[in-house]
């Protein structure tokens, strides 16, 4: 049913599970899975007293994420021999990277976790799979991380 199979990963619990289940996806299908990280963009910013060292904290966040990517491929190797694994770090705004993507790599799926590490920013901006799903002309699956949910359902004291 699916040939090529897009995930995009950010460090976050719910990422890991949608890339565990995108992975076993590619494998029913004897698909490629593409393993997508995306480095958001920063902005430079400034105040009396200090100054962001901006192409510092690029690079550190290049390697952080690109590092991240490698330890996540590599255990798909480990877990998942036989799937072939496209890797992908690329940097900017996180649903219009992905949805390039989705394009540009011709996949037929896109697989992503329910909740990441944006924090304020999703708040702000909205959700990163809530953009991806209207804005893409592939079909989006985004799985719940169980652990999340159950968070979210355990009363408050």
């Amino acid at each position: 049913m699916f040939k090529k199979i897009l995930t995009a990963i950010d460090g976050s619990d719910p990422a890991k599970h949608a890339l565990r289940f995108a992975a076993e996806l590619a494998e029913e299908n004897e698909a490629e899975l593409v393993v997508l990280a995306v480095i958001p963009q920063l902005h430079a910013y400034f105040t009396e007293d200090v100054e962001l060292d901006y192409v510092q904290l690029q690079e550190e966040l290049q390697k952080s994420y690109g590092d991240m990517l490698q330890k996540n491929v590599e255990e798909l190797g480990r877990d998942h021999g036989d799937l072939k694994v496209t890797k992908l770090l690329e940097n900017g705004n996180p649903s219009k990277i992905i949805v390039e993507a989705a394009g540009e790599q011709g996949v037929d799926l896109i697989v992503l976790g329910n909740k990441g590490t944006g924090g304020i920013i999703s708040w702000m901006l909205g959700s990163t799979s809530r953009s991806v799903v209207e804005a893409c002309t592939v079909p989006v699956l985004v799985v719940k991380d169980q652990q999340y949910c159950e968070m979210k359902r355990k009363p408050k004291r």
